[in-house]
């Protein structure tokens, strides 16, 4: 099943913000958003789902200038949420 590129675009698009955000309050929400795009792409973790989203909706990965640059990553050992690099 593959999911539906806007579906996937707004999903990535709101992971994305709220990574931007760097607020502690907003982790919860942001591992939230994480988890649903885990959900849509078959995936286990943020890393496999961006590499999804590459494949699945390349056009979504297409950098531009509000995009940030860091993610907010999950941790499957603490449950933290750490900050991971995008290139």
């Amino acid at each position: 099943m593959v999911p539906d590129p806007a579906v996937l675009r707004q999903a990535l698009d709101h992971y994305l913000a709220l990574a931007a955000d760097g607020d502690p309050a907003v982790a919860v929400t942001a591992q939230n958003a994480a988890y649903t795009l885990c959900v849509l792409t078959g995936t286990r973790t943020v890393e496999e789902a961006m590499s999804a989203v590459r494949v699945l909706c390349p056009e979504s990965m297409t950098p531009g200038p509000s995009r940030p640059r860091t993610l907010i990553v999950p941790t499957a050992e603490s449950g933290s949420v750490q900050p991971e690099a995008v290139s």
